[in-house]
């Protein structure tokens, strides 16, 4: 929905009154926030930032959301330069953000339009990518391994149960969040399923790409994925690759005769369960269930959505009992000047509308927190042992 059409019905023809009010005013009135928009320095009711990624066909750009100064990633499309194949690729793509909602999976917040480029603004993981960390810092002991896995895991399982397949799991599109906690991202290679149903297409990164890929004209997705979890565990635990090649016909050929070496320093869990994922055959190969309760996995609790919310407020007859967090997120709102009949109204846009953005950044932001760990409390320093001369 253009934002000419997001002001409020209340808006008299005297002065803005509150914060929303005033940022959808200098949206189209404002000279500097008009400058900034013809610069490429502003998009909507987001101040851009510096560039953090790139791709074939985007970039992605840190923001600043006017009314909450929440900070955010904007993943701007040229679309000229969009074939007719990746435009329905990012249709798939917004649609699986849309439809998945899990605090290890990176957020849909907005889908802002202009007359050269589209913008998705996404949730941002100030921690940057898991393949950055583990390039920079070296392979993950074991138990951090776990911490992260066990949530990765629970983000595919999210997936997996509402027919999505990622079809792109690599540690370039796993994010670093607050606290060890990691975010699933990049749906663009994503897609829908009915039950038993084959896909044809070769996505993703040939270093994560299953056996079946090279070899078959189709293949179940769910395995497709799981392997991809296979070679990123082995990342993380060693700091390479399980099928090292100096070209794609020699990594096909690796990944095709299906040998791994695990080092001596992984546990037998460990290595049982690379090798348990690993496997040739997809019918042999660990499901999500057998990965979860595996010995190595033994103690580690999978995350589950984020309530049972479809990222659009709660309306319904008469008292609707609402979640402290929306509460608290409504209350929010409401100092900014979007009132729950604003919300009402404009709920059936969806992403396409900067109030339930405004929504939507805010009740993640809350849970978001109430899923984070306790910051552990600073050391007691040790009893002093002076002796006390009465």
């Amino acid at each position: 929905m253009p934002l000419s059409e997001a002001v409020p019905n209340n808006l008299d023809n005297g002065a803005p009154k509150t914060i929303y009010q005033k940022s959808i005013h200098n949206l189209h009135h404002d000279q500097k926030w008009q400058q900034e928009t013809t610069l490429g320095k502003r998009v909507g009711l987001y101040r851009l930032q510096g560039e953090v990624g790139r791709g074939n066909f985007s970039q992605v750009k840190v923001a600043i959301h006017e009314l909450t100064k929440e900070r955010v990633a904007i993943k701007v499309l040229d679309k000229a330069k969009l074939t007719s194949k990746s435009r329905r690729m990012l249709v798939k793509e917004i649609s699986s953000m849309e439809s998945v909602h899990h605090p290890n999976i990176i957020r849909l917040y907005e889908v802002v339009e202009t007359y050269s480029k589209l913008h998705l603004v996404l949730e941002y993981a100030p921690g940057g990518e898991l393949f950055q960390k583990l390039t920079t810092e070296g392979r993950m002991r074991e138990p951090e391994a776990k911490a992260v896995f066990i949530q990765i895991v629970s983000a595919v399982k999210h997936l997996h149960e509402r027919n999505i397949i990622h079809r792109d799991i690599k540690a370039e599109n796993v994010f670093c969040g607050l606290r060890g906690s990691v975010k699933l991202g990049d749906f663009g290679f994503s897609t829908r399923v009915s039950t038993e149903e084959l896909l044809r297409t070769f996505c993703g990164s040939p270093p994560y790409a299953a056996p079946e890929l090279f070899r078959d004209a189709s293949y179940q997705g769910q395995p497709v994925d799981i392997w991809a979890l296979g070679v990123l565990l082995f990342f993380m635990t060693t700091g390479h690759m399980p099928f090292p090649a100096d070209s794609i016909a020699g990594l096909k050929r690796s990944i095709l005769l299906g040998v791994i070496t695990t080092p001596a320093h992984l546990t037998h869990e460990c290595r049982t369960l690379i090798r348990g994922i690993l496997r040739q055959s997809p019918s042999d190969r660990y499901k999500l269930d057998q990965i979860i309760y595996s010995e190595w996995l033994d103690g580690m609790t999978t995350n589950g959505p984020c309530e049972s919310w479809s990222m659009l407020p709660t309306f319904g007859e008469g008292d609707v009992e609402l979640s402290t967090i929306e509460k608290t997120a409504r209350e929010r709102l409401e100092v900014l000047g979007i009132s729950p009949e604003m919300l009402k109204e404009q709920s059936s846009q969806g992403a396409r509308s900067p109030v339930i953005a405004a929504y939507r950044i805010i009740v993640h932001r809350l849970q978001n927190i109430a899923q984070l760990p306790p910051i552990a409390p600073p050391p007691k320093p040790p009893k002093s042992r002076t002796c006390i001369i009465l």
